[in-house]
């Protein structure tokens, strides 16, 4: 097949499975709490979402929600404007209770805040909005399926974890051209049917524990993803008018739910313990190549994901794993409060005379419950006391400094020097936008030296680069220390520092300079260890021809996140560091 016909067949699987994801959700969208949509704007994206719209029943609220949606906005409060002109508390719903029994829309997810992502991630896990603020005490429903629209453009980035965690469905339309568009089949009328019967679907125990095991085979221990599936096969049966689920609708399914997380295979793990001998009743459900029916059925689900997956159309939903701290963000940087610049933050009580500029919005707010207990002097129209006044609050991002420590004596000069050199010149090109630095510590002979101090300058990097060189002994214990002081160093400075060790974890000079294995061994366990009370995130390439038990050990000892690389460049390492500081290691 060609490589233009491969990618046609590609972007025609990719719309199927979107085609079948909207059913889905228009068939239960509580239930499957939403779907995230990977696609840039564009023809793809529209097409999918006014044909998704159009397998809505016609009375469906639809709500579109902006990412940095404020928290009044999205639970609901006070309605500023008739609260005034009335005189009296007048209450307002938010878009999560409007979007009750219907479908709540945010484009550019992949920028969405965190405070609302929070917010709605309650919404989808209680069905309700609880609604505590200026004076308002209620509880809200909010049973709504949510349609993320994710226009992130590489790993790293993306809606945030805790929303993608609860979204049952993902599609992605990159590789879908206008050729592929195809109107979705006419199921307005099924679905209706699909969604009376739903609540009667029942699923076989042993099918539902034979899509758990399935689960687990492909790295998928959730059990929300469990319920994801057991959900979409009971819309699939009710879609098809039938009142229990079948191995057809458990196997698409799983495609759909554990495709995208589905986990590739570790090549370190260790090989799976060998079954027990099945007992004489089991014995008799085997089939004629002797594993049992319900092996022969998970079997049957794994290959189904694992067909979904060669096929190409899931390979953009299967970033790399990332932690709730990389949501949002994209850097290590800790997050810094000011009262002048940067995001903002909730308004908090103060006076704006020493604590900051005045909030007028979150002053009024603050007021407006108290209107008509206030006596009005003056013919004021609203009635403001010291207590309401309310400040601007904001959050500035620090910035980062990812200091190297590269082992550059005689064992490990020769192999990682150069990945170390271009690695530092390949962070240093994207970092000045971002405000971070880079330095490099390098330690051999007696110590460790700083062979580049912190900067963003690029030309300075590569002109102190130029001239290092490597051979000698092995100081570790000496480089952790020196990695520790200008971390300490950078801390101090308001920059978040972050570390990353190119070594294989043997040293032979400990820190008083003297020979032997066994007292640079202990240097460097307590050098990591008071490094790792320290509480810096660090990263640990074990530079070893083969994954070594001691670099191992010394990582965990200093806290850090292994990664063993016996064959690396320095694009590998650069876009390591990248991924760890957003994980936050």
């Amino acid at each position: 097949m060609s490589t233009e016909e491969d990618a046609a067949a590609r972007g025609r699987a990719a719309w199927q499975i979107a085609e079948t994801a909207a059913q889905l959700l228009a068939v239960d969208p509580a239930g499957l709490a939403g779907v995230r949509v990977c696609a840039a704007p564009g023809p793809a994206r529209d097409a999918w979402f006014d044909e998704a719209s159009a397998l809505w029943p016609t009375d469906t609220p639809i709500r579109r929600s902006p990412v940095d949606a404020a928290e009044g906005r999205l639970i609901g409060g006070i309605d500023l404007g008739a609260t005034l002109s009335e005189g009296r508390l007048v209450e307002q719903r938010g878009l999560l209770a409007d979007a009750d029994d219907g479908i709540l829309v945010v484009r550019m997810a992949d920028r969405m805040d965190r405070s609302a992502a929070a917010h709605i991630a309650a919404a989808l896990d209680q069905r309700c909005v609880h609604v505590e603020r200026s004076g308002i005490s209620r509880v809200d429903p909010a049973r709504f399926g949510l349609v993320l629209f994710d226009e992130s453009a590489g790993p790293g980035e993306g809606p945030p974890e805790l929303l993608l965690e609860r979204v049952g469905l993902q599609v992605d339309l990159h590789s879908v051209s206008i050729r592929d568009i195809a109107p979705f089949a006419s199921l307005r009328e099924d679905i209706a049917d699909a969604r009376a019967i739903l609540d009667g679907v029942t699923t076989a125990a042993g099918l539902a524990e034979d899509i758990a095991k399935a689960g687990l085979m492909l790295g998928v221990a959730s059990l929300r993803s469990l319920g994801f599936v057991l959900r979409a096969a009971r819309a699939l049966a009710a879609l098809g008018g039938r009142d229990e689920v079948g191995m057809t609708d458990a196997a698409a399914a799983c495609q759909l739910v554990y495709g995208p997380r589905a986990a590739p295979p570790d090549p370190e793990a260790p090989p799976p313990e060998p079954p027990p001998p099945p007992s004489p009743s089991e014995a008799n459900q085997q089939v004629a190549d002797g594993s049992t029916r319900e092996d022969v059925d998970m079997e049957r689900l794994v290959e189904a994901v694992e067909s979904a997956l060669a096929s190409g159309a899931l390979d953009a939903l299967r970033p790399e794993r990332r932690s709730a701290r990389s949501s949002g963000e994209g850097r290590s940087g800790a997050e810094l409060p000011s009262s002048r610049q940067g995001r903002p933050r909730a308004a908090r009580r103060g006076d704006p005379r020493r604590d900051g500029r005045l909030d007028l919005m979150g002053t009024l707010q603050a007021a407006a419950p108290w209107q008509k207990l206030r006596p009005r002097t003056g013919g004021a129209q609203v009635a403001i006391r010291a207590d309401d006044f309310r400040v601007k609050r904001f959050k500035t991002p620090a910035a980062s400094t990812v200091i190297f420590v590269v082992d550059a004596s005689g064992s490990s000069a020769m192999h990682r020097m150069a990945e170390a050199k271009g690695a530092v010149e390949l962070l240093l090109s994207d970092c000045y936008a971002r405000r971070d630095c880079v330095a490099l510590i390098t330690f051999r002979g007696e110590g460790a030296e700083i062979a580049v101090a912190p900067t963003r300058s690029l030309v300075m990097a590569r002109r102190r680069l130029t001239g290092l060189r490597g051979g000698g002994a092995t100081p570790l214990a000496a480089g952790i220390v020196a990695a520790s002081v200008l971390a300490k160093a950078e801390h101090a400075r308001g920059r978040t520092p972050f570390l990353v060790f190119l070594s294989d974890g043997r040293g032979n000079i400990a820190l008083d300079g003297a020979r032997g294995a066994d007292a640079a061994r202990e240097d460097a366990v307590s050098a990591a260890r008071r490094l790792r009370a320290e509480g810096y995130d660090a990263l640990f390439f074990d530079i070893s021809t083969r994954p070594s038990h001691r670099a191992r050990a010394l990582s965990a000892e200093m806290g850090a996140a292994y990664r063993p690389l016996p064959f690396a460049d320095a694009g590998v390492v650069s876009r390591s560091v990248r991924r760890a500081m957003q994980d936050g290691a």
